[in-house]
């Protein structure tokens, strides 16, 4: 009876936790499909009153939300890949225990992921590379993660059998031969997980744009989604895309939409292309997650 009563409890428990975090989600989307003047009366919980796409076309119509979109795609795909490649190199070399200063490295290493120069050298240190309104900006700082090259360190020496290294090196094998056909294959979970965790966070990065970028063509995203924030802003974007309308002859309800009900689009949008890459990548967050941990 009390294993019962625990079960019961922990599933009771759970499902209460499971939907906290998805009813934000689902109120938001219902809002994003019904008609804007109609949700502002209150009164919508579980399903739209009014159903209408006119706050996704006033969003999709507008040039720089689809530009925004595109930087965002570009500067995840470009800077996941880049983080993995350039993480996964040092962290190989720092694995091998024939690599020359490998100890004052890890402490270098070490020293650098626990104490930071401050916003202020960091956005010199920006200026001089000429990263500054530039789209390279998303990517060059942050193709270096001293936290996962840790993890993939620990990895690389746990789970890559040193037999299989020695074998390679026997055969005429150099260390870029043995970190493409050894390495990689065998930290292919890790490389999900950690890859994953990379595009999150390039995905919801709206700090950079905003502070480092001024350009509004070469804005993301989540930077675009905080300045819709403003109300005047979202007007500005519901008087352009009437205009667009009336030019093209087309349907269009303007009392359908208020600034709430194109922000509640945005968000949508913005949210919903990460969340389907995770149920493609979720067989791999435990396995990956753990090939990285330390082994006694």
């Amino acid at each position: 009876m009390g294993d019962r009563a625990f079960t019961i409890g922990n599933a009771v428990v759970l499902a209460t936790f499971a939907f906290l975090c998805v009813y934000p989600l689902w109120y938001i989307l219902i809002l994003s499909v019904n008609e804007g003047r109609d949700a502002s009366l209150g009164g919508i919980y579980w399903w739209p009153r009014t159903f209408t796409l006119d706050n996704y076309y006033v969003m999709l119509s507008d040039r720089t939300i689809l530009n925004a979109f595109w930087i965002t795609v570009q500067r995840t795909v470009i800077g996941t890949l880049g983080s993995l490649l350039v993480t996964s190199l040092v962290a190989y070399a720092l694995s091998r225990k024939e690599l020359p200063g490998r100890q004052p490295l890890l402490l270098v290493f070490l020293f650098v992921m626990l104490f930071s120069g401050g916003l202020i050298p960091f956005y010199i240190q920006l200026i001089h590379l000429g990263l500054i309104n530039n789209f390279w900006v998303y990517v060059v700082p942050s193709l270096f993660s001293i936290w996962n090259m840790f993890v993939m360190k620990t990895s690389f020496q746990n789970n890559i059998p040193e037999s299989v290294v020695e074998s390679v090196k026997l055969d005429g094998g150099g260390y870029m031969r043995i970190y493409f056909y050894i390495v990689l294959p065998f930290s292919m979970p890790l490389f999900a997980a950690l890859g994953l965790f990379t595009a999150v966070g390039h995905w919801n990065d709206w700090y950079t744009g905003a502070f480092f970028v001024h350009d509004i063509d070469l804005q993301p995203l989540p930077t675009y989604l905080q300045r819709m924030l403003s109300t005047i802003e979202a007007r500005q974007m519901i008087s352009a895309s009437q205009m667009t309308t009336m030019n093209q002859a087309r349907l269009y309800n303007p009392d359908a939409i208020t600034p709430k009900s194109v922000r509640m689009a945005t968000i949508m949008i913005a949210v919903l292309p990460i969340l389907l890459v995770y149920p493609f990548l979720q067989r791999f967050f435990v396995k990956g997650v753990l090939i990285g941990s330390v082994k006694e």
